[in-house]
C-alpha cells in the first residue's frame, strides 16, 4: 500500500469515525467499511499518548516521515480539539463541518495552543474523493504532500535544535575563552564539529554559507609549515621584462584573517554602508592610519579616475583612466604594472589594496546587517602537525585571552619592511580559534607548555561521537564493542578508539555494509596499530569478533 493509498484510509476513517460519534447512524459508506466491524469501539482517546483509540487507525498510522494519530475529544467532536496529526508535532488535520456532515478537511500547523493555529490548506471531502473506491486523486496527493512537506520541515527544525543543544557547551566555551582545541580518537568527528561550532556562531546554515561569509578560514598544518604562511613573509614575485625575479612582503593567512575581521569592524562603527571616496576615507580613519597616509591613499585613487592629476619630475608611463571604484578594483593587476613600471614603490597599489579590503568589508558585514559585532572563525585542522613555536612566532602573546585586542599589539619579524616601522599586529576579541588534533598522532612533538595554556582543551571521545553524528543503535552498539575490545588490549588505550566517522557514507549517512566497513576502513587501521606487536593476528581476530558479534 503505498502512502497515498494509506492516509487516504486513514482520512476515510477520521470522517466515518466523527460523522458516527455525531450521529450515532449505523449505515453509510463510512460506517460499513471502517467501524461496523470494530470490538470494543473506543469513541474517544488521545493516540498521540497511545490511548487504545490509535489501535483503530494502526493500519495507516506510520509513513516514512513520522507516525500520524488520532485525537478525540468526546465532549466536543466538533471541536479544533479533535484532530489528526503527525506525532510530537502541532500538526494537524482538523474537519470543517455543516450540521453533523463533515464538508472540508484542512491542515493546519503551529496549532499549540489553538488560538495560534495557523490555516495552510483546505480541501472538501469530495474533491479528495474520499468513500469513491478510486486509486487517491490529484487532489488528494496534493494534500498529503503539504502536510507530508511540513513533518519534513518540523523534523529539520528538529534536528537543527537537538544539534545546536549538542554544540551550545562548545561554543559558551569558545565565546568565553577565544581558543579551544578540540582532541580525541581518530574519527571522532573534530573537524566536523570544529564547522559546526563556525557555522553556529557565525549564523551560516550550510558549508556554502560558512565559506562564502567572509567570517571563516580552515587551514591544515604541516610539517614544513611555517610563521611565513600564517603571520608575513617575503615571497617571489612574477619575473619583471628582464626574468629577474624579486620579492615583497605578503601577510600570512591569519594575519590577512585578522586584518579582515578589523577591516570590517572599522566599517561597522563608522556605520559606513557606500561605496565612495568619502566612505573610503572614513575607512582609512577608522583602521587608525595617520592623516598623511590617508591623505596619499585617497590622491592615488582620485588619480585613477582622473580628477586628480599626478605630478612626477620624471617621465611617467601613461596612467589608465577608470570610471569607477569597482573598475578600480577589478584592475589590480595592471595597477600593479603601472607601479613597477615607473618605480612607484607600489604606492598606488596599496591604496588599491586598502580599497579592495574596504568593498569587502562592506560586502561581509551587509551579510550579517543585524549583529552589531561580527564574530570571525579560524579553524586549525591537524594543529600538532606542525611547529607550533615556529608558525606562531611572538604571537604567542597576542593569542592569549587576557591579551586580544590593542593591548596585546606586537611588532611582527618583519615590521622594518613595512610603509611604517611603528606599525603593529594584534588579534582582535571577535576572532576565535579552534584547534584540532588526534590523540595518537604525534608526528612533531612541539606543543610546548606555553602554548598549551593559552588553549582550553576538549577530549571528544568516540561516545560522544556517535551522539553528535546520530549513528542508529545497531552501528552504535558495534562501535562501543570494539572499542571497549580495543581498550583491553596490550599496547593499545582510548586514543586508539574507532570513531563513529568511520560508519559514514560521503553525505554524513550511517553504513549499513558492516562487512565493508570492517575489511575497508576499520582493519587496516587496525592493523597499523598492532603493527610490530607479539600475537597481532590474534589480536585482530578478537577485535573482528567483537565488532561482528
Amino acid at each position: 500500500m503505498t502512502e497515498y493509498e494509506k492516509f487516504k484510509k486513514l482520512l476515510e476513517y477520521f470522517v466515518a469515525h466523527l460523522e458516527f460519534c455525531v450521529s450515532d447512524q449505523k449505515y453509510g459508506e463510512g460506517y460499513e467499511t471502517y467501524i461496523k466491524e470494530i470490538k470494543n469501539f473506543k469513541r474517544g482517546g488521545q493516540g498521540h499518548k497511545e490511548q487504545q483509540i490509535q489501535n483503530q487507525v494502526k493500519d495507516w498510522e506510520s509513513y516514512d516521515n513520522g507516525r500520524i494519530c488520532i485525537n478525540v475529544n468526546p465532549t466536543t467532536y466538533q471541536s479544533g480539539g479533535t484532530y489528526l496529526n503527525w506525532k510530537h508535532t502541532a500538526i494537524n488535520v482538523n474537519a470543517e463541518w455543516e450540521d453533523k456532515k463533515i464538508i472540508n478537511l484542512k491542515i493546519m500547523k503551529d496549532s499549540y495552543p489553538l488560538n495560534n493555529a495557523k490555516h495552510v490548506i483546505t480541501k472538501s471531502v469530495s474533491d479528495l474523493g474520499l468513500f469513491d473506491k478510486q486509486e487517491p486523486n490529484e487532489q488528494l496527493i496534493t494534500f498529503f504532500n503539504q502536510f507530508n512537506e511540513l513533518i519534513i520541515q518540523w523534523n529539520e527544525k528538529q534536528i537543527s535544535i537537538q544539534e545546536m543543544k549538542q554544540i551550545q557547551p562548545y561554543i559558551d566555551l569558545l565565546k568565553s575563552t577565544k581558543n579551544i582545541i578540540l582532541t580525541g580518537a581518530p574519527g571522532t568527528g573534530k573537524t566536523f564539529l570544529a564547522k559546526q561550532v563556525a557555522k553556529q556562531l557565525i549564523g551560516a546554515k550550510t558549508d556554502e554559507e560558512l565559506e562564502e561569509s567572509g567570517q571563516f578560514n580552515f587551514v591544515q598544518f604541516h610539517p614544513s609549515y611555517d610563521y611565513t604562511d600564517f603571520v608575513e613573509g617575503l615571497r617571489p614575485t612574477p619575473p619583471d621584462e628582464n626574468g629577474i625575479i624579486g620579492f615583497e612582503l605578503k601577510n600570512g593567512v591569519f594575519k590577512e584573517f585578522c586584518k579582515k575581521a578589523l577591516d570590517v569592524e572599522a566599517v561597522n562603527i563608522q556605520k559606513i554602508d557606500d561605496f565612495s571616496i568619502s566612505g573610503y576615507e572614513q575607512y582609512l580613519n577608522a583602521l587608525g592610519l595617520n592623516s598623511k597616509t590617508i591623505n596619499n591613499y585617497r590622491l592615488r585613487i582620485e588619480q585613477l579616475l582622473g580628477t586628480k592629476e599626478i605630478t612626477s619630475k620624471s617621465k611617467i608611463v601613461e596612467l589608465e583612466i577608470y570610471k569607477s571604484l569597482d573598475e578600480i578594483c577589478d584592475n589590480l593587476d595592471s595597477i600593479k604594472d603601472f607601479d613597477d613600471s615607473n618605480k612607484m614603490h607600489r604606492q598606488f597599489t596599496s591604496s588599491v589594496s586598502n580599497l579592495i579590503n574596504f568593498r569587502n568589508s562592506l560586502l561581509t558585514n551587509k551579510k550579517s546587517a543585524s549583529k552589531a559585532k561580527l564574530d570571525f572563525v579560524f579553524v586549525i585542522d591537524e594543529i600538532n602537525r606542525g611547529e607550533i613555536s615556529k608558525i606562531f612566532g611572538e604571537l604567542f602573546f597576542s593569542i592569549d585571552p587576557s591579551y586580544r585586542g590593542k593591548k596585546g599589539a606586537v611588532k611582527t619579524q618583519y615590521s622594518n619592511l613595512h610603509n611604517d616601522e611603528k606599525e603593529v599586529f594584534y588579534v582582535p576579541e571577535n576572532v576565535y580559534i579552534i584547534g584540532s588534533m588526534n590523540d595518537i598522532d604525534r608526528s612533531v612533538e612541539s606543543f610546548d607548555f606555553a602554548m598549551r595554556r593559552r588553549f582550553t582543551w576538549i577530549e571528544i571521545t568516540a561516545e560522544q561521537s556517535a551522539e553528535n553524528m546520530n549513528l542508529p543503535n545497531d552501528i552504535k552498539e558495534r562501535m562501543l564493542n570494539l572499542n571497549k575490545q580495543i581498550s583491553n588490549t596490550d599496547g593499545l588505550n582510548s586514543s586508539y578508539h574507532i570513531g563513529a566517522a568511520y560508519f559514514l557514507d560521503s553525505n554524513g549517512n550511517a553504513r549499513q555494509d558492516i562487512d565493508n566497513i570492517w575489511n575497508l576502513r576499520i582493519e587496516p587501521l587496525l592493523k597499523e596499530y598492532l603493527r610490530g606487536m607479539p600475537d597481532n593476528i590474534d589480536k585482530i581476530e578478537l577485535l573482528k569478533n567483537a565488532f561482528t558479534a
